[in-house]
């Protein structure tokens, strides 16, 4: 829940942890002579990589990175994954121990991931197209239909004009209680972790402007989204 006011600065944050989630989970392949091969090495190591913080070494030398690099991005990737988390569910002052616990919250999610490399092909411009299954992982959605039971006596105790008249003090406490009934959410919701219907998705993997192969970039927010199912899952106005 939020002070009233708020939901234009969320929604700037939303925009800005969305552009720096494409630019900071890019790599470029630097391979001369891209192959179709290459551009399914490519993906599958970029999937692997953001999502596992892993790489085999087809997918090292192609990017021409090093195990540590991979380390060093997934760590990255996972810090946007913590931000995003609080502004999506409304949480203003998380602490550290916080970050810490979905950070690992993510690192127990993301080994469901569940895709597979259907096809590739060249394209006319140069450019490849990667064809994907994947299988959106349903703990946000699960946790989705759990929380408006669970949340019923929390909105009682915090109606709205009592949240717009509270100290900095009260609304942070407040929020640090709403914070763990969402997190407690989660953890349930580990238990029966799973996989919703296959999605189909294209992506395009073309030159930049250096003459390296990277993924699109908006093909890889949409990529992106389909990892975990947070449809319907924006943060609510109050």
């Amino acid at each position: 829940m939020r002070r009233s006011g708020k939901r234009g600065a969320a929604l700037t944050l939303a925009l800005a942890l969305c552009l720096s989630l494409t630019s900071c989970r890019e790599e470029s392949a630097t391979t001369k002579g891209f192959t179709v091969h290459d551009a399914e090495v490519y993906v599958n190591g970029l999937i692997r990589e953001n999502y596992l913080g892993k790489a085999d070494e087809s997918y090292l030398e192609l990017v021409d990175t090093h195990a540590e690099d991979v380390e060093a991005l997934y760590k990255s990737a996972l810090s946007m994954d913590v931000e995003y988390f609080f502004y999506m569910y409304d949480i203003d002052y998380p602490t550290d121990e916080m970050r810490e616990e979905v950070e690992k919250l993510y690192r127990e999610i993301y080994p469901h991931i569940k895709y597979e490399i259907v096809s590739a092909a060249e394209q006319e411009d140069g450019s490849f197209s990667v064809k994907l299954n994947v299988y959106p992982i349903d703990i946000a959605q699960t946790v989705n239909e759990a929380k408006n039971s669970a949340t019923e006596e929390f909105y009682e105790k915090y109606p709205q004009d009592k949240i717009n008249a509270m100290r900095d003090s009260d609304y942070e406490k407040m929020d640090r209680e709403w914070a763990r009934l969402i997190l407690d959410l989660y953890q349930d919701a580990l238990k029966e972790i799973g996989n919703m219907t296959e999605k189909s998705i294209t992506v395009q993997v073309e030159q930049n402007s250096e003459g390296l192969y990277a993924i699109n970039s908006d093909d890889f927010a949409r990529l992106d989204e389909l990892i975990i199912d947070y449809t319907n899952m924006a943060a609510e106005e109050a």
